[in-house]
């Protein structure tokens, strides 16, 4: 057994509150043994893998709340507010090759959790919802149209109730793509109005709003 003691104790403890959920969560910062899972989340432009490392990151950082159950804007923003306590407060952007420097105390938000349900004929409805982390986890990838998928919950046929996260890949892709055609606008606008974070930066080419998931990470 080593003789070293615990470390724990040199880690500062922090409390925020998530913009979404409105939970107040306790954080210590990031240790050294997390710094390349952190250059992953920062570089890498596969958004899935990106995703996936920072819901890691949080669970070993975040006290008392359940990660899975926050949904992306609430992990972004915990995530950041992880890495100003441990790195620094400021987030380099780029945009067309130019690195542009952010604050991350001036990133804002908009938009809450929200639900929907969207009548398709008398007999069937279907019922959206802001996914959570334990939703976009399943997802073989986070192309748009997986994306907005991931936002419906339920299909209710009849008396019937069908819950989607029930359902293996395959089975849940033949229902939604026999779904009619009609309702694709309204899923897409449900998508848009999902809880983001934002910011106006200045570039070469005028001010331009960065904003959406995952954006502060793999914008380009």
């Amino acid at each position: 057994m080593s003789d070293l003691p615990s470390l724990n104790f040199l880690l500062p403890e922090y409390e925020t509150t998530l913009p979404f959920s409105g939970f107040s969560v306790k954080f210590t910062p990031f240790r050294v043994k997390d710094a390349k899972s952190i250059s992953i989340v920062l570089q890498e432009e596969n958004k899935k893998l990106s995703f996936n490392m920072m819901v890691e990151l949080i669970k070993n950082n975040a006290k008392d709340v359940n990660v899975l159950d926050l949904c992306a804007g609430d992990l972004e923003f915990l995530f950041l507010q992880i890495r100003s306590k441990s790195v620094d407060e400021r987030l380099n952007l780029i945009y067309n090759q130019e690195k542009i420097q952010v604050y991350i105390f001036d990133i804002k938000h908009r938009n809450n959790n929200t639900s929907k349900t969207i009548k398709v004929n008398d007999d069937t409805h279907i019922v959206l919802e802001t996914p959570k982390a334990k939703d976009l986890l399943k997802l073989d990838s986070f192309e748009k149209d997986n994306l907005v998928k991931s936002c419906i919950k339920k299909i209710i046929v009849k008396n019937e109730i069908y819950h989607l996260n029930k359902f293996i890949t395959k089975d849940l892709q033949i229902l939604i793509d026999n779904l009619p055609l009609s309702i694709l606008p309204e899923l897409e606008d449900f998508w848009k109005t999902q809880p983001e974070l934002y910011v106006t930066i200045a570039t070469k080419d005028g001010d331009k709003e960065v904003s959406g998931f995952l954006n502060f990470f793999t914008y380009r």
